[in-house]
């Protein structure tokens, strides 16, 4: 859990350059401990990566990333859309939370709620690779 992302997709250059930072900082660690999820905010918006996101390359050994920081603040800018990348699965700018149910030892669902109405707006299982 950090308050910033490693990977994001809004056009915010001086942000996203804390993130590729932290990324050449961490990611080798993420992926050697085999974390599974990494979670952060700082974005007011919701953002869902690809299962096994290193190096910016999907289904590489890494951790899926989900940012949720949708939980008061305004929310980001939706004109500015975002910058092409190859991560994005989900992207949301509604308030909302999310809702962690874990199964077992190997086995959790992650749910991004819509606060406004309680629909389940996105949803992802995980399941532990070791």
């Amino acid at each position: 859990e950090s308050h910033r992302p490693m990977y994001h997709a809004k056009p915010y250059w001086a942000d996203n350059s804390v993130g590729i930072a932290m990324r050449a900082e961490f990611e080798d660690l993420l992926r050697r401990y085999h974390v599974d999820v990494f979670f952060a905010g700082h974005y007011h918006s919701y953002l869902r990566t690809c299962d096994g996101l290193y190096g910016s390359v999907c289904s590489n050994g890494g951790p899926i990333h989900i940012t949720v920081g949708t939980a008061g603040a305004h929310l980001d800018d939706e004109s500015l859309g975002l910058y092409d990348n190859v991560w994005t699965e989900r992207f949301l700018a509604l308030w909302g939370y999310g809702r962690v149910t874990v199964y077992n030892s190997t086995d959790m669902l992650f749910e991004f709620v819509n606060a406004k109405n309680g629909t389940v707006e996105d949803k992802v299982k995980v399941r532990r690779r070791r």
